[in-house]
């Protein structure tokens, strides 16, 4: 049974990116995340952080990627702005780009949607043949964020500025966001393998 499940994802290994480059595009049809902000909340901008000048080049390279597959989508102005930030990859030479989203979050509404406990989803898996588990970065990339919200997403860099079209990690929300598409599509699933 392994054999064949492991032959499968061989024969279909093209649908499964693990990296930007691999990306055919955002689809975005699993859900809109809308962005509540509580009453009185007034747009931050932040000051950018001093990066490291060894990765100018790799941070263009990054946004170019992000830019290609429709994570990201440059913009003008906004009244929101948060810093980005530079982590190495184990991999020499290359970079990861987040944004600090922590005073946007701070002024975000609290979504209560319960999310899967890990230890509910291991017992529910327990005793199965075979388990699969799906990585969250590129789970979240087909969620996208409503166009009057996406503003609330920019951050600059010397290369520009620009917005996240889909839900980035570090969003206030995201997880309970995702849960929910999740469950909705698996209903059928949850409690029987999932």
């Amino acid at each position: 049974m392994v054999d064949k499940v492991v032959e499968l994802l061989h024969e279909y290994q093209d649908l499964f990116p693990s990296m930007f480059t691999e990306l055919k595009g955002i689809i975005g049809d699993l859900g809109i995340m809308k962005i509540t902000l509580k009453p009185n909340a007034k747009p931050v901008k932040k000051i950018p952080y001093h990066l490291n000048p060894k990765y100018n080049k790799n941070i263009c390279v990054e946004l170019d990627k992000m830019l290609v597959v429709g994570i990201i989508e440059p913009v003008e102005e906004s009244d929101w702005v948060s810093p980005m930030v530079v982590q190495e990859k184990k991999q020499k030479d290359e970079i990861r780009i987040w944004v600090d989203l922590k005073k946007l979050n701070d002024t975000c509404v609290h979504d209560p949607f319960p999310t899967l406990i890990t230890n509910e989803v291991f017992g529910n898996v327990g005793g199965q043949k075979v388990c699969s588990f799906t990585d969250g970065f590129l789970g979240y990339h087909q969620i996208k964020i409503a166009l009057e919200d996406r503003s609330k997403m920019t951050f600059e860099t010397k290369c520009g500025c620009f917005q996240y079209t889909v839900i980035p990690f570090g969003m206030k929300n995201a997880l309970a966001i995702f849960s929910r598409i999740v469950i909705d599509v698996f209903k059928e699933f949850i409690h029987k393998f999932l």
